[in-house]
């Protein structure tokens, strides 16, 4: 059900429609621009005067974490109010010279006393819940009735603590199935520091320490940290696409896109991973407006043709265009896609860059699969790769295409609490003026962009996360010691049986990013809950559309009576009730998570493509994929999906100035608007 304020108010005579949208507009702008951003260093020194003492006393303030590293550096130590040494010094640092400071690293290793030290103060932390605001205030600034607000907020932030509930009780119940089945976990504590990182300013010919440990270390035979050494310490993340042929009838990988990123480039960034048909493959504009469900089938069984792009907060990577028989195609230097290539020979050649001759026909070949890895990589440690199949050769039933999008959160600690309602506010803020417009006239011109941020169900995920984690410990700490990875997804999938297009949307926890201080129970106990928040959270936005996740294929195979079967695999212990799904455990920390066959566990939203018009053009693409066709779940009141909203800006528009066509569809953004800008302030 709508909600009843934010109806009556949309729903009134358009001039005062106009007054009370801008009014929300000008408090959404205010709010934004008085609200520090907290990945800002330089913001952060210029809000203390650049003064060094304050600085000092400020990062201070901060927690120190017991993981080796670097995990979170400058902004990431910001917004997560804490870290390790080492990123803490990253902080101090930029903070330090952005007043002008001339600053080094200096390190030392800790003896064990000190590293003792440093973990009992890190487990007598205090730990605070950021205070919700105040819905009145913000009544105030909307001009609406008060009581009414507060009543709204207050059901939606119910709504919130219930979901939460749900998880963190079905998580219980089923750790308590599980402990028994994979038996004894290892309760590491946390480890002790090995090395102590610390900042020293530069005083005319003298460098003085500046060093806000919480606890005094020992800083003797002290050497400055080299640029190489602090280089071995960053974690990066790496994107691959993977195209799996057969040629002369050997197997052979051909890598179409290899992106190394340091972990600092992606984390609490906006990072899409998609791939879409090459231009002239879909109709175009009216014509595809126009196309009835049959021919809708028909155009998407044409599309032959696919390219992938990584898009890293604005900066994009292209991929090698590839086709579905399993041949890969030169791109001229003016970016158009050229002929055929013959395949590379290998790995060496394909990472190279060496696709054949210009000339060369192409070596006859088929399509396998074409599987999106992301590996992650610890200082001193071996890639750990993920492997998702986006696409494989047709057979009969459902299969994928390879049109699909991937909307990554990659951090390096539990989204802060205020910070998702923030990076609403700020997607909201970006397109204010093309709301503006919309609500005003003339139409023509108009441009959303929904990628300003991280996406709504995102930011959502990782909220309800934070809280879940909150309960599950009960105040026993929690270290994040890798990088968190869960996926959006949205991919294209035809049914050429049952006469129809699919889009399915969906989350993918690819990791657990943490453990528990000495308590694998509680860490499984976490994992179990991330996937019922992925199973729970699907179904709560989208409850018509919702297909089986991990989570409900388990239950339903114990349901039917399957017995539960352990089995080893690298190192983890996998339970399953059937072949669909399982859960895979690693004894060593406890961390868990569940799976099915492609690698992943999402619980997915299936909604059917009956206009092509839905995909607008192929330049809209993109904005099909991130929600232009998902508006017809119903979804509960705090479920806003802000980008998403944006999104239908491609199809609604449709190049059309008629504005009869579409009052409908301006007055139901409008009442999304307001539902998303009010959840938006509540929550900051």
């Amino acid at each position: 059900m709508r909600l009843a304020l934010a109806a009556a108010l949309v729903l009134a005579a358009l001039p005062q429609q106009e007054d009370a949208t801008e009014r929300l507009l000008r408090t959404a702008e205010r709010r934004l621009r008085e609200t520090p951003d907290p990945t800002d260093p330089r913001g952060a020194a210029a809000r203390l005067g650049f003064d060094r003492a304050k600085i000092a006393a400020f990062v201070g303030g901060l927690s120190w974490e017991p993981y080796s590293g670097i995990l979170r550096d400058a902004a990431g130590t910001l917004i997560c109010g804490g870290g390790n040494s080492i990123d803490r010094a990253l902080l101090l640092q930029a903070m330090l010279e952005a007043g002008g400071e001339k600053t080094r690293l200096m390190r030392v290793d800790v003896a064990e006393a000190d590293g003792a030290k440093l973990l009992e103060a890190f487990r007598k932390r205090e730990r605070k819940e950021r205070p919700e605001s105040d819905p009145k205030t913000l009544a105030e600034e909307l001009g609406l009735d008060p009581d009414a607000l507060d009543a709204m907020v207050t059901r939606s932030r119910r709504q919130e603590a219930a979901l939460v509930d749900e998880v963190v009780d079905a998580a219980k119940t089923e750790s308590a199935r599980l402990t028994p089945l994979v038996g004894a976990l290892a309760d590491r504590p946390a480890a002790a520091p090995r090395e102590h990182v610390w900042v020293q300013v530069q005083e005319k010919n003298a460098w003085v320490d500046v060093d806000p440990s919480p606890v005094e270390v020992s800083r003797a035979k002290a050497q400055p940290l080299t640029p190489a050494a602090i280089a071995a310490q960053r974690r990066t993340v790496t994107f691959r696409l993977i195209l799996n042929v057969k040629s002369g009838g050997k197997p052979q990988p051909v890598p179409l896109l290899n992106v190394p990123l340091d972990l600092a480039q992606v984390s609490w960034k906006v990072v899409e991973f998609l791939i879409q048909p090459a231009p002239g493959e879909l109709p175009r504009g009216k014509k595809m407006r126009e196309m009835d469900p049959k021919d809708v089938l028909a155009a998407f069984k044409k599309l032959k043709q696919f390219r992938a792009v990584l898009i890293v907060d604005g900066k994009s990577y292209g991929g090698i265009p590839f086709d579905l028989d399993g041949k890969t195609y030169s791109v001229e230097s003016d970016g158009r896609v050229g002929s055929a290539k013959a395949l590379a020979g290998g790995l060496g050649k394909a990472f190279g860059g060496a696709f054949g001759g210009g000339d060369e026909e192409p070596a006859p070949s088929a399509l396998e699969s074409v599987v999106l890895e992301l590996a992650v990589k610890e200082p001193g440690g071996a890639e750990k790769v993920h492997r998702r199949t986006v696409a494989a050769a047709p057979k009969p039933g459902v299969r994928a295409l390879p049109f699909l999008r991937y909307s990554y959160l990659v951090d390096g600690g539990p989204l802060p609490a205020g910070e998702r309602g923030r990076r609403q506010l700020r997607t909201i803020v970006a397109n204010a003026a093309a709301m503006r417009k919309l609500i005003r006239g003339p139409l023509e011109g108009i441009h959303f962009k929904p990628d300003v941020d991280l996406s709504s169900p995102l930011l959502i995920f990782g909220d309800l996360r934070r809280r879940a984690l909150a309960r599950i410990g009960e105040g026993t700490p929690f270290v994040q010691n890798r990088p968190g990875v869960v996926a959006e997804t949205s991919q294209v999938f035809l049914d050429e049986e049952g006469g129809r297009v699919l889009h399915r949307q969906g989350f993918d926890i690819v990791e657990n990013p943490g453990t528990f201080d000495g308590s694998a129970a509680r860490t499984m106990a976490l994992g179990v809950a991330e996937t019922a928040l992925e199973c729970l959270l699907t179904e709560r936005l989208a409850p018509d559309g919702a297909r089986k996740s991990a989570w409900t294929l388990m239950e339903r195979g114990r349901l039917q009576g399957g017995k539960a079967e352990v089995a080893e695999r690298d190192g983890r212990r996998e339970v399953r009730w059937s072949d669909e799904a399982w859960w895979s455990v690693d004894p060593a920390s406890g961390a868990c998570v569940g799976r099915v066959p492609s690698g992943a566990g999402q619980g997915l939203i299936e909604t059917l493509i009956e206009s092509a018009g839905q995909v607008c053009s192929y330049s809209d693409a993109v904005g099909f994929l991130s929600g232009a066709s998902g508006a017809t779940g119903r979804q509960p009141e705090w479920a806003d999906r802000t980008t998403s909203m944006f999104g239908r800006g491609c199809a609604m528009m449709g190049g059309t100035s008629v504005r009869d066509e579409i009052a409908g569809q301006i007055q139901e953004m409008t009442k999304d608007l307001w539902t998303s800008t009010i959840s938006a302030l509540s929550g900051m």
